[in-house]
């Protein structure tokens, strides 16, 4: 098969700066959560105060552990997780049924009798009551482990019970060696026993815990507690209101070892239940702010950065996004006044700028001036594979996976010396309209902590969803100095400054690689040098209207090539609206 052309004319440009040779760390410790490649380590050098601080990150993921290591407090000593909302709806419990104690006791729906706790305070008398089954909550690895847990459990006793039965059966014949008719119905009644063990046996089903849910307003905010210990004393359980509140987070149980929030809407009559739907988003979250101050080397790249988990991954549908959570995802962001979204989630690519998740992640770039980071796909090393919404909305940031030889030592015990590069799996531009497709890249993988359910303290993950967060945490560096500084910034700003001072890496494609591999200590550089330029905040459009209104021109098929072709282009200046 012989090699088509493949030429992208991109109607951008970019000045790229070499990057400065990194200062080597000791092993282990380097390359544990990669901070040298991008400049962050010389950048946290020269500004020990620019860790983040006063930059609030929203992490659009499975969800993020509160209880997770390295993710309690900044390193100034603030509260790390400032809010968790669940967009997906899956945690969402039904507490529309409301009914009056008596004599202390309600009468759960699940028919349990449930004791309420003497300290709470009530004034209305009124409480909202809903039931969740454990397993619609929990991720299915935890699913898996606790059925399995409780299946041995059920097994022994089973067992246990069966050889009593047998052990009866032998006796009893031995005791009877020729029984009367009449007596011969004690046998049968000790044969149905053993025959009803063993068809419970084979019936075999574990529903899992059923929780009940009591809601009530205690005169000032609406409250929420689950009798996850399935014993019907509430006393026993922590008694809760929205996260954001006052950031408290409970623990369903020993065995499971999931944690959990709680909101509460619609005038007590809907109870959200949060608890995450698998590890990916608190190790994004690690990657991005983790802190640990007796361990730094486990330190995420903005360790002083605060955070807002918003749970996009439906645990209903195996952690896959609907679309619904990215959508109230926006709306806690701007609740929150969140400056940076990291989403380390993505599809297949899709018309660009085009749909209502596009339009509305566009208006919170462009009007409201959050940074929206995004993985740009894992399917490469194919031309055209990088994804939605990171490569395919222009107001997105698309991330590339960037990979050092220290990566390569730590992370995986590679012995062979290699050159840096893009990981192979990383998607590739450019996009079918002519768009770079991936902006720049960072390092993909890290060591970052996962939740305590999955019974680590942390794991080894690698993709463009390790490389978003990894970026998001060096431009929450950039932002926290800016600000320290009473500079003024907007995304295109940033996104000028991330761009011009990108580091080329020797070999690596640009399609792979972007504009290069991020260099936040340079990108700070370059902000404060042309901090006098407005123009510099200014949105440039790109567009080639002769070919659906494309944002470059791809030409990839023989027959595009083997002809002169004449394109106009145009270049658009669109003004902020106030």
């Amino acid at each position: 098969m012989r090699n088509l052309p493949v030429i992208a004319v991109l109607v951008t440009v970019c000045v790229s700066a070499a990057a400065r040779s990194p200062q080597r760390g000791d092993f282990p410790g380097y390359g544990i959560l990669p901070k040298e490649e991008t400049g962050a380590t010389r950048f946290l050098h020269d500004h020990p105060d620019y860790d983040g601080r006063g930059v609030v990150v929203a992490i659009f993921d499975t969800g993020v552990d509160p209880g997770a290591p390295g993710l309690q407090v900044t390193s100034n000593g603030q509260p790390k997780i400032i809010d968790i909302v669940d967009g997906s709806g899956s945690g969402d419990v039904d507490t529309s049924t409301v009914k009056e104690a008596s004599d202390g006791v309600l009468v759960g729906l699940s028919g349990r009798k449930l004791k309420i706790d003497p300290d709470w305070n009530n004034p209305t008398g009124k409480y909202h009551l809903g039931l969740k089954r454990a397993y619609e909550l929990y991720p299915g690895e935890l699913v898996k482990r606790l059925v399995e847990k409780r299946r041995k459990k059920w097994d022994e006793e089973q067992r246990a019970a069966a050889t009593t039965l047998e052990r009866e059966l032998s006796e009893w014949d031995t005791a009877h060696p020729s029984p009367p008719k009449e007596q011969k119905k004690e046998r049968e009644e000790i044969e149905t026993r053993l025959e009803q063990l063993k068809a419970l046996q084979e019936k075999y089903d574990d529903p899992g815990p059923i929780f009940d849910c009591v809601v009530f307003h205690d005169g000032a905010v609406w409250r929420a507690a689950l009798d996850a210990n399935e014993n019907g004393d509430l006393a026993d359980e922590k008694l809760m209101t929205d996260y954001r509140l006052e950031r408290q987070y409970s623990t369903f149980g020993r065995e499971d070892l999931m944690n959990y929030a709680v909101n509460v809407y619609d005038d007590g009559d809907l109870l959200s239940i949060v608890c995450d739907a698998g590890s990916h988003g608190t190790h994004v979250a690690g990657i991005v702010a983790a802190y640990f101050p007796d361990e730094p080397e486990l330190n995420g790249v903005a360790p002083g950065a605060q955070l807002v988990a918003v749970k996009i991954g439906d645990t209903r549908l195996g952690s896959t996004s609907a679309g619904t959570g990215e959508v109230r995802g926006c709306i806690a962001v701007l609740q929150n006044k969140c400056d940076l979204i990291n989403m380390s989630f993505g599809g297949p690519p899709a018309d660009p700028d085009r749909g209502r998740l596009a339009k509305i992640y566009s208006e919170l770039v462009n009007k409201h001036g959050v940074i929206f980071v995004s993985s740009a796909g894992n399917e490469g090393p194919a031309l055209s594979t990088a994804g939605a919404p990171g490569a395919t909305t222009s107001a997105l940031l698309g991330i590339g996976a960037y990979i050092s030889p220290e990566m390569m030592a730590m992370q995986y015990a590679l012995r062979e010396s290699l050159p840096p590069m893009e990981y192979t799996w990383s998607s590739r531009g450019p996009t079918y309209d002519g768009d770079l497709g991936v902006k720049f890249s960072a390092p993909g993988g890290a060591i970052a902590p996962v939740p305590n359910w999955s019974l680590q303290r942390n794991a080894q993950m690698n993709g463009t969803s390790m490389a978003s967060p990894n970026a998001c945490g060096n431009i929450a560096l950039l932002l926290s100095g800016l600000k320290a500084e009473g500079v003024s910034y907007t995304p295109h700003r940033v996104r000028r400054a991330l761009e011009n001072t990108a580091a080329p890496v020797p070999g690596a494609e640009v399609f792979a690689l972007g504009r290069g591999l991020v260099q936040i200590d340079k990108a700070y550089e370059y902000a404060k040098q042309f901090v006098q330029y407005a123009d510099q905040d200014l949105r440039l459009e790109v567009r080639v209207p002769g070919r659906d209104n494309a944002r470059g021109i791809y030409l990839r098929e023989p027959y595009e090539v083997d002809r002169p072709l004449d394109a106009r282009v145009t270049v658009t200046p669109v003004f902020h609206e106030d």
